[in-house]
């Protein structure tokens, strides 16, 4: 006998007709414009009226936020893994910009979400939650880069360092809003992961100066 799956709860349903809307949405900002994704377009493309859509989001601006939640917070488990930070130094620097790369800067959603940040830049009540979205996943970046990179810890340029990093894989995945080149795209990341090589492998001023003076004082 065939047990007959247990009917979805109004909860599950609404859960995934949320999903179902912002999925809309994302797909919406990113084949045509932000400024096309009106309420009354997403409900169109949705399938529901626009009444339903406001049901679920009040307004516009609550759906692009949780629009951008999506985005910033999805990952499809196919992307690669962090690399252990056991491994050598040049693997580790490589592993984390490909990483980087394939989670949050390459999949077309990540155009998608700057859609929506340049859309939203004269909307000020959005670009405070914007603003901590965007703070609290980068974050969480800073933590992973001294996971993997523990040589990086302590050091007084490290804020800046990793705010670098993020900086030159978004321009790299802005560019894309041009048209996509492969070739160039990899050899720019791999320039970035020498980059983190040749800093973690650098000594910061002061431990060049307390190296020196160690050097002198040893006979």
């Amino acid at each position: 006998m065939h047990l007959q799956p247990a009917p979805a709860s109004r909860a599950d349903k609404a859960r995934a007709t949320r999903e179902h809307l912002i999925a809309t949405a994302i797909d919406v900002v990113r084949q045509r414009t932000y400024g096309a994704a009106t309420m009354f377009e997403v409900a169109k493309a949705a399938g529901v009226t626009p009444g339903a859509l406001q049901h679920h989001f009040g307004s516009r601006a609550s759906l692009m936020l949780a629009v951008l939640k999506a985005i910033l917070t999805a990952h499809d488990g196919t992307a690669a893994e962090w690399p252990d930070a056991s491994l050598g130094l040049q693997q580790r620097a490589t592993g984390l910009v490909e990483c980087l790369w394939a989670r949050a800067y390459e999949p077309p959603r990540f155009l998608a979400a700057w859609s929506v940040y340049f859309g939203a830049a004269d909307q000020a009540h959005m670009q405070s939650q914007v603003a901590g979205m965007r703070r609290e996943i980068s974050q969480t970046l800073h933590l992973r880069f001294t996971q993997i990179f523990p040589e990086s810890q302590g050091r007084p340029d490290l804020l800046a360092f990793v705010e670098l990093v993020l900086s030159a894989l978004r321009g790299i995945g802005v560019a894309r809003l041009f048209g996509a080149d492969p070739p160039s795209e990899r050899a720019q990341r791999d320039q970035l992961a020498l980059a983190i090589v040749a800093w973690c492998a650098t000594p910061t001023p002061s431990r060049r100066s307390a190296a020196a003076h160690t050097c002198k004082e040893t006979p």
